[in-house]
This record gives C-alpha cells, structure tokens and sequence, in this order.
C-alpha cells in the first residue's frame, strides 16, 4: 500500500469543514479591512529565499526543499509567503498603483523539520501583507485585524508580545552590544549559536537551546533604537492601548527571519499553555529593495492553520458538528429518475446537501443506503408521487412521513432546517 509522505496529511471530512470555516472566516475580516486575495505559485526560485530569508537562518540552512528543475534552475518548494508576496509586487510593479497595496493569502507552504504535532513538513498558513506604508497606524491595523479574526473564530484571553528590533541607522549598534555581551558567554552557547554570534547575534535570541537566563541578562535592542525608531515603536504602542488591544513587551522576541526591521509580534493565548503563540509577524522596510525593487516599507503576519485549527478542535469540539450540512437522499423508481434530478436541482441553496440514488434499484435498499449516508429525511418519488407531483418525505430517525407538493419540497427542507438549529 502507498502511504502519504512523511510529514504531510490528507485532509478528510469532517474536520474538512472546520477547515473551510477557519479560511472562510479569516478571508471575510480581511475582505472587510480592505485586504484583496494574492495567489502566488507554490515554486519559487531559490535564490528568492536565499536573499530574502536570510542564508543563515534555519529555514535556508535546514529546512528547504531545493531541487534543479531540467535545466539545471534552482528551485524551491516556498517555506514561507512574505517573500513570494514581495516578489509579485516587484514582477507587476504594484509600486505605480495606490499605496498601500494589501494582500491576504492562504495556502501550502514546506519545511524540512521533524514532524510534529501542529507542525507538519507541508503546512498551511493563512498571511496579510501591507505593502507601501510606514506609519505605525499600518502595524496597528494588521494586529487589530487578527485579533477580530480570532475572536471571530470564538478564541479570548488573547495578547501580544512585541518588540521592536531597530533598522539600519541603529541594529549596528546593538548587534555590536549583544555580540560583545555573548562573548564573555561563549562557551555556554551551543553549537549553532557560536556560530550566529559572528554571523547574525539576534539570532542567538531565537534559539530554543540556550538558557533563558542568559538571554534575559542580554542587551535589549529597544534600549538602542534610534530616535525614528523610537517613535515608531512608542506610537504603535500607544495606538494599541487606545484600540485596548492587551500587549507585553518581550525582549527576546526577534522572529526566526532576517528581513524583520522594527516592529516584531506574535499573537498569543494565555489558554494554551506553554506553546501559547498562534501566529507572528512584523514590518519589513529593506526586502523590497533587496529583492531589486524600490524603497518600499511593509508590514504583515502568517498564522499556521494546523495549528489553529487543532486549538479550536480541542476547545470547541461541537464546532465541527454544527456545520455539518444536513443531508437528504431522493430515493426513487427508474421512471422519476429525471424528476430527481431536477428535483435536486431546484433545492439548491436550502442548506442540505442532496444526494440522489443512482443504482436504480429496490426503495428498501435505496432507504438502507440514505441511512448508512447519514440522511436525514429521504424524498421518495414513485410513480405514485410522478402522478400527483408530490414528494413523500420520510423522516429516517422517527420513520414519520409527509407528503409535499415538488414546488413546496424547498419550503419544507428550509423549515425543517430552522427547527433543527
């Protein structure tokens, strides 16, 4: 038997459904807030991510999957969207169009790393990007967007942890602070941190391995941040305290991503224990012009939707019952096989999914069928019922039945499905 490849899942129903609603929700608010669908493709050329991401971070190092395509071109399954995002930005040269440009996405991303649970090798995230605005109001109305998102999903006691990690005028100088503060710790860093010590020192911040004390004794970059950078960061936090939006300032907080400038975050549930981040995000000034584009600010955030969704399944476990669509089954003799059909088809729209039997054969096996589908109510039509153009309806958990004209079925599937909620 061929089985799935390792750290990937399919997908089935029912759980399917609280999927759809989760997509769906989060499309709606970012519709509302004025954000338009992007679709990028799932192959991008490597070098994209090399700049973009950074080749020292895990991601490029570890986690990518490269291949060469029959030409011998360097290509890459994305392991993220930001930079795919940017990239399209840049090839249609939304930079003439008006600013800010405003994307949502949602779709297959790869990574390289140890499954887990809520971590899979192909993963699901649903992203925003605001591309071509650097007030902080823009940083403030991205995690105001997902904070409605997630209360709209029936999530609370949620909060941010934010920092603000500088630009080019100060990062220099609290890169050269903490590098000089992790040398007198050097030989209690691991392996890959003596090495992020030359390479990249806020990376040391992002490692899972070290000692949390030793990283809360480091230099903190808000204590370095430049007098615009400053601004910046106090001017997004007093937005949020007016929006009431509840925030803690972490210190550590640097994301895993080399493109970050400025405002870093990560939305997280005081419900969820130690793993309590649902998603992460910030602004991200310089990519644009690295990817070869023009000077142009961003702000934006990815959310992991296994994760998401394993939260809501564990914490509303009736959810996924509730938007199960009821089903009704049209059980029917080979003469009224055209009437069930168009009888199917003139129920659209009434909130039950219909099947119509295709094997044409006795109304006793056709009804045990409806009840091994999980029918509700099964629409017989006979030549009885063809004659009378009447549907007799049977209700499959009671075994009562009601005969209804076929121009009134659709009034009678819309008040059965209003007593059931």
């Amino acid at each position: 038997m061929i089985k799935s490849v390792k750290g990937t899942s399919d997908i089935l129903a029912p759980e399917v459904l609280l999927w759809q609603y989760v997509e769906k929700t989060m499309a709606a608010v970012a519709k509302e807030y004025g954000y338009e669908e992007i679709r990028t493709p799932t192959i991008e050329t490597e070098e994209l991510f090399t700049t973009s991401v950074g080749e020292g971070t895990d991601i490029v190092e570890k986690e990518m999957y490269t291949f060469p395509d029959k030409k011998g071109r360097h290509l890459v399954l994305r392991p993220e969207g930001t930079a795919a995002a940017c990239r399209a930005y840049i090839e249609h040269q939304m930079n003439l169009q008006p600013s800010p440009s405003k994307f949502y996405y949602a779709g297959s991303f790869f990574r390289y790393e140890q499954p887990q649970s809520g971590r899979k090798r192909e993963f699901h995230s649903f992203g925003v990007e605001a591309i071509g605005e650097s007030s902080p109001l823009q940083d403030a109305e991205v995690i105001d967007m997902v904070m409605t998102m997630l209360t709209h999903l029936g999530l609370s006691h949620l909060s941010v942890d934010i920092n603000s990690i500088g630009d080019d005028s100060c990062r220099p100088a609290y890169k050269a602070a903490l590098r000089s503060a992790l040398e007198t710790h050097v030989d209690e860093l691991c392996s890959d941190c003596k090495r992020r010590m030359v390479e990249n020192p806020l990376r040391v911040l992002d490692c899972k391995r070290e000692d949390p004390l030793l990283l809360d004794s480091l230099p903190k970059s808000t204590d370095y941040l430049c007098p615009d950078c400053e601004d910046h960061y106090h001017s997004l936090l007093a937005t949020l305290n007016t929006l009431g939006i509840p925030y803690r300032q972490n210190h550590r907080l640097v994301r895993g991503l080399d493109y970050y400038t400025r405002t870093v975050f990560e939305v997280v549930s005081e419900d969820l224990g130690a793993q309590n981040a649902l998603l992460g995000g910030g602004r991200y000034d310089y990519l644009i012009r690295h990817l070869g584009g023009p000077a142009t600010p961003a702000v934006g955030w990815g959310l992991g939707l296994e994760r998401l969704i394993s939260v809501l399944a564990a914490r509303t476990p009736e959810l996924i019952g509730s938007l199960t669509i009821p089903r009704a089954y049209v059980v029917h003799s080979s003469a009224a096989t055209t009437a069930a059909f168009e009888l199917r088809r003139t129920l659209a729209g009434k909130g039950w999914a219909v099947d119509v039997d295709v094997r044409e054969d006795g109304f006793g096996k056709q009804l045990a069928r409806a009840s091994r589908r999980g029918a509700r109510l099964a629409l017989i039509l006979g030549e009885d019922e063809l004659s009378s153009a009447t549907c007799t309806i049977k209700d499959l958990a009671s075994g009562s039945q009601s005969s209804v004209l076929l121009t009134d079925v659709g009034a009678f599937l819309s008040t059965a499905l209003l007593q059931e909620k």
